[in-house]
């Protein structure tokens, strides 16, 4: 196991008692997510009990549901390891993702309240703050909020939980992104919210629907080429 992966594991905090396959679940995601755990990292459970203060039994629990949400991948007699994404995974992921927020729309579009737009015109305003501290963490966290609510707004729950686990491959992605564009501009999901705000209160399904896929397509092309950075390097 390498120094990088020891000293890492040794942030994560004690478990708790109750739920202990989610709550490490959440923290090795968590780890994935932020680029503390990189792809290709071995995830050893013999280091997590320890580190965690758990049995193997909710780590091996836990790795098998982010096996599912497609953040591990696991190989007989060798383990678990964070996922490396390739270019088509990005592209996969991103096309899903356009395909899941436009049945949203079609959900929604003509049913959000005046308070809803006021909840998303908030978080707007939340990110650029954070955009203007430079508080990475927190540009991710409100920018999937945005999106989380509108989805949440369907009331779908299969869709809600499909969007959730791209998602989660969505975070881990655009930390590479940070780190192959390291100047990237965030006013660029701004300018994004915007646009999609104001077609939701248009009523204007076409218009949201191609912003939607136009914004995507964008995002993993940025995304492609930083994983092809980070292969090359």
């Amino acid at each position: 196991m390498s120094a990088y992966l020891k000293s890492n594991i040794m942030s994560f905090s004690q478990i708790q008692a109750s739920n202990l396959r989610d709550q490490v679940a959440d923290q090795i995601r968590s780890a994935i997510i932020e680029g503390r755990l990189r792809p290709n990292d071995h995830i050893v459970e013999a280091e997590l009990t320890a580190q965690l203060g758990v049995s193997r039994t909710p780590v091996r629990e836990a790795l098998i549901l982010l096996e599912q949400d497609g953040l591990v991948v696991s190989y007989p007699y060798r383990g678990s390891f964070v996922r490396n994404f390739t270019p088509q995974d990005v592209k996969d992921i991103f096309s899903m993702r356009t395909v899941l927020e436009n049945f949203a729309a079609e959900l929604i579009i003509d049913r959000l309240t005046n308070e809803e737009y006021n909840h998303l015109d908030q978080l707007i305003e939340a990110q650029r703050q954070a955009i203007a501290i430079g508080d990475l963490r927190q540009i991710r966290s409100i920018d999937m909020n945005f999106h989380h609510f509108i989805v949440s707004c369907s009331q779908h729950s299969l869709l809600i939980r499909n969007w959730k686990q791209i998602v989660a491959q969505i975070f881990a992605v655009l930390h590479i992104r940070a780190w192959a564009i390291p100047n990237y501009d965030e006013y660029k999901a701004i300018r994004d919210h915007l646009a999609i705000l104001n077609a939701y209160k248009q009523r204007d399904l076409p218009t949201l629907m191609s912003l939607n896929r136009e914004i995507n397509e964008r995002v993993a092309g940025e995304c492609v080429y930083s994983v092809e950075q980070k292969g090359s390097a």
